[in-house]
């Protein structure tokens, strides 16, 4: 004989259930959320580090950036169960269920082309990022380093902001300016901010330092007597309280950076990699110029202490983990990023991709 079951272990196993269910939404935001964050990191790096490997090489780079992830969560959970109760037996209580749970995660990626791709990568960074970059925090060294070709003439190695020069880089002097700019910062002698007509960059004067504000004063050509002075996007300073700076854009800035890439000796005999010369005939070294703020190496086997690494023409180009001032680069590259893309975000075609497992 057939009898209908017990309410109390039905219902013990449904709150279990629901428990279970009650769970899923904030344990997927722990689990998934920081996976996905760390996921857009990395890759980000990684498609940075490879334009710059292709750059290198004068191949053509490609940005694809992720437009929206969006990602579908469910589950589904089935009950069964029953009794049988047979004379001069025990009973006998048979429960069974199940619960699946699966995740639709949409990639929707956005090609930088066309308008998007000139705004991007060929706009210079205007003075008032480079405003916006310097009172966050970021070394002054780095920043102007990279994304400043020339200041009131003093230039920084021009010719890398393209396809890799033939003749002598010059940029020694304008290293100097930004170094001893560097320690001024450090000893917060240094400030950057607009006025209501203008930025400024102030020097404030300093018995300790007063070498390396007579380097830059003498090098610049500015007002010795002066302590604040405008900045102007220009190639020349009109006047000596005056400091014009040509910025570089994004695409030239990548250039400037691939010339930290080491690259095999073969690929430079068969004429894959052009390197510059001196006038008697050597190689010009490039990583003197990028020493200190980025370094690209090469290998045949994978890096076991890389901090970003991809795979190219069958070798392995890596940044190491424990270079910080490549790290810095990457980091600071990634927020020009940003701030170049203003609002280019609905201009450019999506590519929408589901993801099956």
């Amino acid at each position: 004989m057939l009898y209908s079951l017990s309410r109390w272990p039905l219902v013990c196993f449904l709150a279990v259930l629901t428990a279970g269910c009650a769970l899923v939404g904030p344990e997927s935001i722990r689990s998934g959320r920081l996976a996905y964050n760390e996921s857009v990191q990395i890759t980000g790096d990684q498609e940075l580090l490879l334009n710059i490997i292709r750059l290198r090489y004068r191949d053509t780079p490609t940005i694809l950036q992720i437009a929206s992830i969006n990602t579908q969560f469910n589950m589904e959970t089935r009950l069964n169960g029953g009794t049988t109760i047979v004379p001069s037996a025990a009973e006998n209580f048979n429960i069974s269920g199940t619960q699946s749970y699966y995740e639709r995660p949409t990639i929707s990626y956005r090609p930088v082309v066309g308008q998007a791709f000139i705004q991007q990568m060929l706009e210079p960074v205007n003075e008032d990022k480079l405003t916006l970059l310097y009172n966050a925090g970021w070394p002054v060294d780095t920043l102007f380093g990279l994304t400043v070709q020339s200041i009131n003439g003093i230039q920084n190695a021009p010719g890398a902001s393209g396809p890799t020069p033939e003749l002598d880089p010059d940029f020694r002097r304008f290293q100097r300016v930004i170094h001893n700019f560097r320690d001024l910062q450090r000893a917060g002698l240094l400030t950057v901010g607009r006025d209501q007509t203008s930025t400024q960059l102030r020097i404030a004067p300093d018995v300790g330092l007063q070498n390396e504000i007579a380097f830059i004063q003498i090098t610049l050509g500015i007002d010795p007597e002066a302590t604040s002075y405008q900045i102007a996007q220009a190639t020349d300073a009109a006047k000596s309280d005056t400091i014009a700076i040509v910025p570089r854009s994004l695409m030239s800035a990548m250039f400037y950076l691939s010339q930290g890439v080491d690259v095999p000796d073969n690929d430079i005999e068969d004429g894959r990699v052009f390197t510059a010369q001196y006038a008697d005939g050597r190689t010009v070294d490039w990583q003197e110029e990028t020493t200190g703020q980025f370094r690209v190496r090469t290998g045949w086997l994978a890096p076991s202490n890389a901090y970003v690494s991809v795979k190219y023409r069958d070798r392995w180009f890596y940044s190491s983990d424990s270079d910080l001032s490549s790290k810095t680069t990457y980091a600071l590259s990634s927020q020009l990023f940003s701030m170049q893309e203003g609002n280019i975000r609905n201009s450019c075609p999506f590519l929408t991709l589901p993801v099956v497992g």
